[in-house]
């Protein structure tokens, strides 16, 4: 889609207006006017940070999705599996209580897959319920009559692997090395989208190499052959055709702060759990890259980007550097210093399947 952001107007602003207002959030006294002013920026702002997204105003492709998302409750529609599946914060509400009941052993995505259709099935046995795979009223009526039980957990965390002993042998696992080559999904400015491309291409090609090297099996979600254009779903959607064990995905961190510098690794982090694998696998990278590298340890985080939860596997994105510092732009412009980034990348990995 189309970038929205401060200055832009039309429909589109005014559907987005619309969605925030009836999500709570405050657009200022001139309210649904169709012009994206500093409030409407501001609300957006409030908006990503309350989903776990990068914070920057602007609205893309991705924080969009999450505004559709976040327009469902549970219980206004009936949901079951279907293509394209519904997805939405009703979807991820279910999957959360199936998921604290114990049926449901995935991050809560908010997408209506086949995962959670079997769990959902699985629950309608258990409680006597016609298992016709519908959460419908006499399937929500019945999850909510286990709120208590739900209330109670604290946590439902569990591992994001499709069986723990197979996934400890690194030769028998396949790996996608991932990274942004469309405006729309950089989240920083198109002044530095040629340098960013070009260096986090290079940074996977060299853990791809070393990979290989290895005897590891890789897929990279873009080509570097050729001159594509995917967009953020689109990666996805190849991502979770290839039925891999680890996403390890790679971009370059932005701030309008042109002395913000150093090193984070994000894991998926949803309403009451996380992701217990990617948590994991995103300390020994950032270890990794921070001890080698000896740059400022900006730490792990847990976050709800697309490419974390909307992806079937256990799945990481690094950001090793700032790119909007110029320091640390000429340094990753070395294909030496890109060396360095993705043998620390690897090292991680490694860690991870020992």
């Amino acid at each position: 889609m189309e970038i929205i952001k401060r200055n832009s107007s039309g429909e589109k602003v005014t559907d987005i207006q619309r969605r925030l207002k009836l999500l709570g959030y405050d657009i200022g006294k001139t309210e649904i006017d169709g012009i994206f002013g500093v409030e409407t920026e501001n609300a957006v702002r409030k908006f990503q940070q309350n989903r776990g997204l990068m914070v920057t105003g602007v609205m893309d492709q991705e924080t969009w999705q999450e505004l559709v998302d976040a327009g469902y409750r549970i219980g206004e529609r009936m949901l079951y599996l279907k293509y394209p599946p519904f997805r939405g914060d009703d979807v991820r509400t279910l999957q959360l209580w199936l998921k604290t009941l114990g049926f449901y052993t995935y991050d809560e995505n908010g997408i209506f897959c086949e995962k959670t259709h079997r769990a959902l099935l699985e629950f309608q046995r258990n409680m006597n319920i016609a298992d016709d795979g519908i959460a419908g009223e006499e399937t929500i009526r019945g999850l909510k009559g286990l709120g208590r039980i739900i209330n109670s957990k604290e946590t439902s965390n569990f591992p994001l692997i499709k069986n723990v002993n197979e996934q400890k042998n690194l030769h028998d696992s396949k790996i996608i090395l991932d990274y942004s080559g469309n405006l729309e999904d950089t989240g920083c400015s198109g002044y530095y989208l040629d340098d960013k491309i070009s260096i986090c291409s290079s940074i996977i090609n060299f853990c791809r190499g070393i990979l290989l090297e290895k005897g590891i099996k890789v897929l990279v979600s873009v080509s570097g052959d050729v001159k594509q254009d995917f967009s953020l779903y689109d990666r996805i959607e190849y991502i979770n055709k290839n039925n891999a064990d680890l996403l390890v995905s790679v971009d370059l961190n932005c701030s309008a702060d042109k002395r913000a510098n150093g090193s984070s690794c994000f894991y998926f982090k949803g309403l009451k759990s996380y992701s217990i694998e990617g948590y994991r696998v995103a300390n020994l990278i950032q270890d990794k890259i921070v001890g080698n590298l000896k740059v400022l340890d900006c730490r792990v985080h847990g976050t709800n980007n697309a490419i974390l939860k909307a992806t079937n596997l256990t799945s990481v994105l690094v950001e090793p550097s700032f790119i909007s510092n110029s320091k640390e732009r000429e340094r990753l412009k070395k294909s030496s210093y890109q060396k360095k980034i993705g043998e620390s990348i690897v090292e991680g990995i490694l860690g991870y399947f020992i």
